[in-house]
């Protein structure tokens, strides 16, 4: 309607821009091709009028349709061409949002020291102009960059920046998504409390102004949480009101990413069946729109689900194809994640000379680009294959890598809810076995003088009463003899005693009831939050079991940018 009134005036850069706006709706929908199309058709026509500003909007409006298929090349040749006509014209935002867009790029990439390089330029001049929505913006993703790397707290520390700006503006459009992204931080740190604090904060805004994708973007992270927990059913609850609100808005990227989490959720259950079709409907949907991130992301957790029904040739086949894209696209995080799962293949097959060389790979480029995570995994699977291979030191060298980059991604709070785990594993160095004893002897006689306490407490309550219903009993008896003619009224209240005596006995046994109760639903409640072991290793990677490497699961949460 906008474009037919311009046209109807015949205001040439009405309808440029007008087209621009249409091309906008199609991409928040996901509808890559045709918001590509009017994107297209805007810039030709502020080519044909010569107005240079909106060939540096339409340039950089296509660049963000390339990023979001995936095709970074050619985005990076947009931003560019974008930056250069601000540049000339002395756009300073245009300029501003050119760099932030190349530095997301390089983000994408996995390149993080490129990546804060341009976030940095593109916050000086939004400090430079005054534009706090766009120091906002910086602060925000300058905080992804530390948290990819797994510098936790400094991810929080710039979340905290942008959050107060956005707070102070009032822009509530643009403060759930810095709750989200402060909340994934919280689970990545196993801070699921918290982490479900911040996703309540942002669900209520976006309820209150009717923002239907962020909506879906915060149910399908609840969902995770869940997942985490192996709580399938609330997982999957909240996975598929995601995906409906996707659907309602026909959002196609995210139709694919809710059908990518229901599928590994489905894969968790031991579900593989429904898991693969539903991996099938997001890759397809991905294909559909170009998005190459996501259909490695959904070919490499399609390698797991063949990964587990045991047919290794099938999931080194998505393996490898989930590598090849990721290497197209230049994706370092994602390059060092498919090396790695390719190696447990190997580790699985027993070919312990090819799974060291891609885990070796993995971990040199995970190295690299400084991702704690990656190292993590990589060196957790280097222990095992060393081990294997007899290669000692080298083994626990691995080891001893594993242990720093997991303490050191590790929050306070989840150290101690990890220990606990690691009781359950036999550790296979004398050294680990040592330190394992000792800690079991220490967790036993903590839960001994824990359980003398609570049956010294129940046996001197008990005695207590005995020796009251006896004393009681006795004297009521030496009454009797001098006091016949008063009998009946002496047996009403010995009966009284008698029940009274009984009633207390019968708390007693309540009280050591209710103890059992206590200790027993403690221990149901212990289960159902720390995930199992297969979750933790093939979803969650932030979490560990320790010297049993796993696949890495991608695609997990969403963030907002």
């Amino acid at each position: 309607m906008e474009y037919d009134f311009a046209e109807s005036v015949n205001n040439k850069k009405w309808m440029a821009h007008a087209l621009n706006t249409q091309g906008l709706s199609f991409k928040l929908r996901g509808a890559f091709k045709q918001s590509l199309e009017y994107y297209e058709k805007s810039l030709n026509i502020f080519q044909e009028i010569g107005f240079k500003k909106g060939m540096a909007l339409s340039y950089n409006n296509i660049g963000n349709i390339y990023r979001g298929q995936g095709n970074y090349e050619q985005a990076l040749e947009y931003y560019d061409k974008s930056l250069r006509i601000d540049k000339e014209i002395g756009n300073k935002k245009g300029m501003a949002d050119a760099l932030n867009n190349i530095g997301n790029i390089y983000k994408n990439q996995g390149n993080y020291e490129q990546s804060l390089e341009y976030y940095d330029k593109s916050l000086n001049i939004f400090k430079e102009t005054g534009d706090k929505k766009g120091m906002a913006l910086s602060y925000n993703n300058i905080g992804t960059i530390y948290q990819n790397q797994g510098n936790y707290e400094q991810g929080l520390e710039y979340y905290d920046k942008s959050l107060k700006i956005k707070e102070e503006l009032g822009d509530k459009k643009g403060m759930p998504n810095t709750y989200m992204n402060i909340g994934i931080v919280y689970a990545y740190q196993g801070n699921y409390e918290k982490a479900l604090e911040y996703y309540e904060k942002s669900l209520n805004i976006q309820e209150e102004i009717g923002d239907k994708k962020g909506m879906a973007n915060t149910y399908m992270n609840i969902g995770n949480i869940y997942h985490i927990h192996s709580n399938y059913e609330q997982a999957l609850e909240y996975t598929e009101k995601s995906s409906k609100i996707f659907e309602e808005i026909d959002n196609k990227y995210g139709m694919a990413g809710s059908y990518n989490n229901m599928g590994v959720i489905y894969n968790d259950q031991g579900n593989y069946e429904q898991a693969l079709e539903y991996s099938e409907k997001s890759l397809k949907i991905k294909q559909e729109i170009g998005n190459k991130q996501g259909m490695a992301n959904t070919l490499d957790n399609m390698g797991l689900i063949y990964k587990n029904q045991g047919d290794y040739k099938l999931a080194l086949d998505h393996y490898d194809k989930s590598l090849k894209m990721f290497k197209e696209i230049g994706d370092k995080n994602g390059i060092a994640m498919s090396l790695n799962n390719i190696g447990s293949i190997y580790v699985n097959q027993g070919d312990y000379g090819k799974a060291l060389e891609k885990s070796t790979k993995a971990l040199s480029i995970a190295q690299e680009i400084g991702n704690i995570e990656r190292i993590k995994n990589a060196s957790n699977n280097l222990w095992k294959i060393n081990k294997k291979l007899g290669k000692h030191s080298q083994a626990l060298e691995m080891h001893e890598l594993y242990i720093e980059m997991r303490d050191s991604i590790l929050s306070i709070e989840n150290k101690e809810a990890i220990i606990q785990q690691e009781f359950k594993h036999k550790y296979e160095t004398q050294a680990a076995i040592d330190s394992v004893d000792h800690a079991k002897i220490q967790a036993i006689k903590e839960e001994k003088i824990k359980r003398q306490q609570t049956e010294l407490e129940s046996e001197k309550k008990l005695r207590g009463i005995l020796f009251t219903g006896i004393g009681i009993i006795s004297i009521l008896l030496l009454f009797a003899i001098n006091r016949f003619l008063v009998t009946r009224k002496q047996k009403v209240t010995i009966q009284g005693q008698k029940e009274i005596v009984e009633e207390q006995k019968q708390k007693v046994e309540d009280q050591k009831k209710d103890i059992t109760d206590s200790i027993r639903y403690a221990e149901n409640i212990q289960k159902a939050l720390l995930p199992t072991e297969q979750s933790i290793q093939e979803l969650f990677t932030e979490s560990f079991i320790l010297f049993q490497p796993k696949d890495i699961v991608s695609g997990d949460f969403y963030w907002m940018q």
